[in-house]
């Protein structure tokens, strides 16, 4: 009789065991259940109650014939369940609570309420749809009525847990493209199939500097809930891609987190200035001024070493000219002054240089102020809706003798002067760069010429 007990212990121990980690079992699987807390918790307390019960059945069997101790079996049985614990641990370091990476910043999502929808209505303007709870009203439009607004794309998400018979599905946006200083909606859908979702928390990991993610409603349907996230992004967030986590803890579950990026775009460039060329021709009664100078003759690789940048673009606007005074010295007044015309170039491709933006200013010589016409022969040429590949030094008013400030609407960082005068100014089309002599360059060319130049700078 003693050895069917001790053979049934040992069985079941082992069945535990092997419930722990694929809950097959129905109690493990309703204790799994019916227990709060973290799942390592209750994985480690099947796992001692598994080794416990084989413990003791090897006791009954060995006591007798071997003259065991009981902390033998005891000690071997901790060892094996101890061992098993390392394969989930090393799968999956979060287990026990520690963040999978030291790095890592978990924030809890706080409620604030939504403020309702002012001015203009807006396609990720949040509105009830029945049955479905809270919807995007790009996505909600009248039966026969045109929709004004493309819809907008969300994402499916499964998430299974190695040790857990549960399935969280998810629905909700992973990409969202915006401009800096604006807010927009999130709506996050969570079901697990046939079980009502319970107890709900939502936290982010390593949210970046500038990026705030608050609640703004949720909605509870018969199996689902849905979350509002409001997402606002601060003024002075530079344009590029931000990525960060969403994490979901249900009924004190922590099921992982679904990952979602903000890609925060320039406001397009909507100045025109009318002026169509930065070649002005003079008029009658202007008070001409030409000028000339020796200009010394760069090659490729010339261009390429002595340029703060390279880039290819489109001209999208030219500011007017204006008169720039040389610096004073002391109390005397400037004794000298130049006339510059400043081009906008919308930036498709830095092949050199690090971006500061997708907008950059870049000033030649010459240009009309008033009846004041100035022509600077060896000064490039910019026309209107031209692209162009630009070899750029980047302006520094502190080694230059007159006061070059940016245009209206730019930073010294985005203020570039060509390289080299007219040479810099290659055209372009199809890949392809056009130097003054009508030599062409293929862009996979001028890349490996960068390369060789400037290595990792």
């Amino acid at each position: 009789m003693i050895y069917l007990l001790a053979g049934l212990l040992i069985f079941h121990g082992i069945v535990c065991l092997l419930g722990a980690f694929f809950p097959f079992y129905p109690p493990v699987f309703l204790f799994y259940w019916i227990f709060p807390g973290h799942f390592a918790i209750r994985l480690v307390i099947v796992l001692l109650i598994g080794a416990a019960q084989i413990t003791y059945g090897l006791h009954l069997i060995l006591r007798k014939k071997w003259r065991i101790r009981w902390y033998w079996p005891a000690v071997a049985a901790v060892v094996i369940a101890g061992l098993l614990l390392i394969y989930p641990v090393l799968q999956n370091p979060g287990l026990f609570g520690a963040s999978a990476g030291k790095d890592e910043i978990h924030q809890p999502i706080l409620f604030k309420e939504m403020l309702p929808t002012q001015g203009e209505e807006a396609p990720d303007d949040i509105v009830p749809a029945p049955g479905l709870g809270p919807a995007y009203r790009a996505n909600v439009h009248q039966s026969g009525v045109e929709n004004p607004w493309p819809p907008i794309d969300t994402t499916k998400v499964t998430i299974v847990s190695s040790f857990e018979t549960d399935t969280v599905y998810i629905r909700y946006r992973d990409y969202i493209e915006t401009e800096a200083g604006e807010s927009r909606n999130n709506v996050i859908s969570i079901s697990m199939g046939n079980r009502a979702v319970g107890s709900l928390n939502l936290y982010t990991v390593n949210l970046p500097t500038g990026i705030e993610v608050t609640e703004g409603m949720r909605w509870h349907g018969p199996g689902p809930v849905s979350s509002v996230l409001v997402i606002e992004i601060s003024p002075d967030v530079e344009a590029g891609e931000y990525s960060f986590g969403i994490g979901i803890e249900i009924d004190g579950k922590d099921y992982g987190t679904v990952s979602c990026t903000i890609e925060v775009i320039r406001e397009p460039y909507s100045d025109n200035h009318g002026i169509t060329t930065t070649r002005a021709a003079p008029e009658p009664g202007d008070n001409i001024t030409r000028s000339s100078s020796l200009m010394i003759k760069l090659n490729m690789d010339d261009l390429i070493e002595k340029s703060d940048a390279i880039v290819i673009g489109e001209v999208v606007d030219i500011f007017p000219a204006r008169r720039v005074n040389e610096l004073p010295r002391g109390e005397l007044p400037p004794r000298h002054w130049i006339v510059i015309t400043d081009a906008v170039i919308e930036v498709e491709s830095y092949l050199y240089g690090q971006p500061e933006s997708s907008y950059i200013a870049v000033m030649v010589q010459g240009g009309r102020v008033e009846q004041t016409f100035v022509w600077v022969e060896d000064q490039p040429e910019f026309n209107l809706g031209e692209e162009a590949a630009l070899f750029l030094c980047r302006v520094q008013p502190e080694i230059i003798q007159f006061e070059l400030t940016p245009p209206e609407g730019f930073e010294a960082a985005d203020y570039y002067m060509v390289t080299g005068a007219m040479q810099g100014e290659l055209g372009y089309k199809d890949g392809h760069m056009v130097d003054l002599e009508g030599k062409s360059f293929a862009v996979s060319e001028i890349e490996q010429k960068i390369a060789s130049i400037h290595g990792g700078k």
